[in-house]
């Protein structure tokens, strides 16, 4: 059996949890079990939906009719979340209510007279023909307050009970109230993830009823109560609404968490603002923290202002961001010398990282001097682009300076550091690597980047300096050599490194064996891979 997820869980769990509440509510009679119904119902409580349902179906007369309007009152609550883990749930009850799930269609008849939330409930049954016969009593009495899971119905796995909840769906969708139509959104957008049927037709009719003005409006209240893909389509509805709700949906995306709805939102300011407007919005968007959303606004400022068009691309030339960087310099490209726009801008004060970032990409090895004097900057952000550009423009020649960078107390320095490093595996020795790694006082940050140097040296010059780096004293560093040798075991199976020379052979075996730190199973694998090349 499918297992069910940790919402419907949780309501089954209730059945338990809420049992000492029930059992008062069983033995209560007249105003002592109004006294209880009341709150239950003023504060509604999905968790209680499953125990009062249970109650329900046994209750007789008026004390069933009180208990099905506090259920209303419960499911008119749901979110779309709570009625998926309802079906789902109830779908379950088999396993422990034999007489519910033996309910057969014609016996649904005593349920009529009560509120249409029980018959809503009756919906989720795991007989199809009793999903059915409820669905039929619903599209009957015409009550909308049970929309939610007449589209929890719609993909159903039994084709009549699916038409009869599309039947009963298209005749309910013109009057089901705007907040209830929002509020179960995520369940319609679930609807175009779903194949059992083709829903298309009936999600654009819900979709023409939702971007109508009022409903627009109340989906803009709702926006915070919506997740994921909901959020996104609900953005996309609003984005092409009227102008003046339109523009509060751009504003409000611009800078939303979701980078698919930030992305959403600056392509429609483009179509929302007219050339007199523009401006102010782009002086907004330049400075935004995405890069997508700065890349744009210079896109814009080329294309809409050309008053500042030039400007704009001149410093979305020293923008941090490399794709904002290639974007300004293939639109100067050939009209301007960029290597040299870079250098007058490095010496200018303060010096910016993205001017550096710019050197290295467009400049050659005669701005290495003019890189090196960078390296001991105070701003990590130089630090770490002057090291990439040195790299990249004459790596060859400043291999000193980028192993005293390899040292440097910010991380990220460091990274690009051991980055450019690595691109030069023959100017990483193992004797270098060794002092690096044994050195008094070595960060955390530089030991895990010279581990990872590690990987650049030949397969068994890296052997011995990991099983000297797994007897480090300290915890951390131990484990993390540790976990470098299994995988450096792992990628032995699939390498094709040529055998090492006989006495190359002993020495690395000889090293196994001395490593009394390495547990029996890891000495084991490492000498049984070593014979191997012999």
């Amino acid at each position: 059996m499918k297992s069910l997820s940790p919402r419907a869980r949780a309501l089954l769990d209730a059945l338990h949890t809420k049992t000492g509440y029930l059992e008062q509510l069983r033995k209560a009679r007249g105003p002592e079990r109004d006294a209880l119904l009341v709150p239950l119902a003023a504060q509604p409580e999905p968790a209680m939906v499953l125990p009062v349902f249970s109650m329900v179906q046994w209750a007789q007369d008026d004390e069933a009719r009180a208990l099905s309007q506090v259920l209303h009152h419960l499911v008119a609550s749901l979110g779309p979340d709570d009625a998926r883990a309802v079906d789902e749930s109830l779908r379950q009850r088999s396993l422990f209510y034999t007489d519910y799930s033996d309910l057969r269609p014609e016996e649904l008849g005593r349920f009529a007279s009560l509120s249409p939330s029980v018959m809503a409930l009756l919906t989720c049954h795991p007989n199809g023909f009793t999903r059915q016969a409820a669905l039929q009593h619903l599209a009957d009495s015409g009550d909308v307050a049970c929309w939610p899971f007449l589209l929890v119905r719609l993909n159903d796995w039994v084709v009549p009970v699916r038409d009869t909840a599309l039947r009963a769906a298209r005749a309910a969708l013109p009057r089901v109230p705007l907040e209830l139509l929002v509020r179960h959104f995520p369940l319609l957008e679930t609807l175009r993830q779903l194949t059992r049927a083709d829903h298309s037709p009936f999600l654009e009719a819900a979709m023409a009823r939702l971007g109508q003005p009022d409903a627009l409006a109340w989906l803009e209240r709702h926006l915070d109560s919506l997740k994921w893909r909901s959020r996104r389509s609900a953005f996309r509805l609003l984005m092409k609404s009227p102008q003046e709700l339109a523009r509060r949906a751009v504003e409000r995306g611009l800078d939303d968490s979701d980078p698919v709805v930030r992305m959403l939102a600056v392509e429609h300011v483009d179509a929302l603002y007219s050339d007199e407007e523009l401006p102010p919005v782009l002086a907004d968007l330049e400075h935004s923290r995405s890069m997508f959303i700065r890349r744009e606004a210079y896109t814009l400022y080329a294309r809409r202002v050309p008053a500042l068009a030039a400007a704009k691309v001149r410093e979305a030339l020293m923008d941090p961001s490399g794709a904002i960087r290639d974007f300004a310099q293939r639109r100067l490209s050939g009209t301007v010398d960029l290597s040299e726009l870079y250098r007058a801008e490095l010496r200018e004060v303060p010096v910016r990282p993205g001017a550096v970032a710019g050197l290295g990409e467009t400049g050659n090895v005669s701005d290495a001097p003019l890189l090196r004097a960078l390296l001991a900057h105070p701003l990590v952000a130089v630090r770490r682009e002057a090291v990439t550009a040195l790299g990249r423009l004459d790596g060859d020649g400043s291999v000193e300076a980028l192993r005293e960078l390899f040292l440097d107390s910010s991380p990220s320095v460091c990274r690009a550091a051991a980055a450019a490093l690595s691109q030069r595996a023959g100017r990483i020795t193992p004797e270098w690597l060794h002092r690096c790694l044994f050195r008094p006082g070595l960060l955390p940050h530089a030991f895990r980047q010279a581990l990872e140097l590690i990987a650049a040296l030949p397969r068994f010059d890296a052997l011995p300096l990991l099983l000297d780096a797994a007897a480090l004293p300290d915890e951390p560093s131990r484990t993390r050599a540790l976990q470098h040798l299994e995988r450096w075991v792992a990628e032995s199976f699939r390498s094709f490194a040529s055998s090492p020379s006989p006495a190359r052979l002993r020495e690395l075996r000889e090293a196994v064996r001395a490593a009394r730190h390495l547990d029996p199973r890891m000495a084991h694998e490492l000498d049984h891979l070593l014979r191997a090349y012999e």
